[in-house]
């Protein structure tokens, strides 16, 4: 259940995906950086990544993963610009299942980057990872997370009460779940 790690996926004219290398650590900081206001609210890692260098060890680690098949990690480029990561964070092929997930700099929100690229992560995990679920986790507060998950037709199965510890704050969660027959009739 491997996807080639050189291939990069046009979702639109001005949006690539591009599966995470090491060339890409300095933009990836540099993007968390510029938006560690916004990205602490909802993802925990950001306060861990202090340096191009844990942008770096995030990186190995996601082509590891990657070579694996357990997870699959793009840079999300806008315009030529890195301005975010989407992907895979957990993919368990004996359950052809997935996890996806997606993060994006503040002044490239409001263009349907995210949902275009969750979409084409849908046909990648529903058409050559062959996946029967996918699922999509997010903060209950967090209103374009969850619009997006809505937008793209997955059903919300349930929260995950205080599943998650960010700052100072536990965090509840939304599931939203999609199978591959309901992506088909799409």
């Amino acid at each position: 259940m491997t996807v080639t790690l050189s291939r990069s996926r046009e979702v639109s004219d001005e949006i690539t995906m591009v599966p995470l290398d090491r060339h890409h650590a300095s933009a990836l900081f540099d993007a968390v950086d510029a938006n560690r206001p916004m990205l602490r609210k909802w993802l925990p890692w950001v306060e861990a990544t202090r340096s191009v260098d844990d942008s770096r060890a995030f990186i190995d680690s996601a082509m590891q993963e990657w070579q694996a098949g357990t997870a699959m990690h793009f840079a999300i480029l806008w315009r030529g610009d890195l301005v975010g990561a989407c992907g895979f964070n957990r993919i368990v092929a004996r359950r052809r299942s997935a996890a996806l997930g997606y993060w994006l700099a503040h002044d490239a929100t409001g263009h349907g980057i995210v949902t275009a690229c969750v979409r084409e992560l849908l046909e990648l995990g529903f058409g050559e990872l062959r996946l029967h679920r996918i699922e999509l986790h997010c903060g209950e507060h967090n209103a374009k997370s969850r619009a997006v998950a809505e937008r793209l037709g997955f059903t919300e199965e349930g929260r995950l009460r205080e599943c998650e510890w960010l700052g100072e704050q536990p965090v509840t969660h939304r599931v939203y779940g999609m199978l591959a027959p309901e992506w088909e009739a799409r």
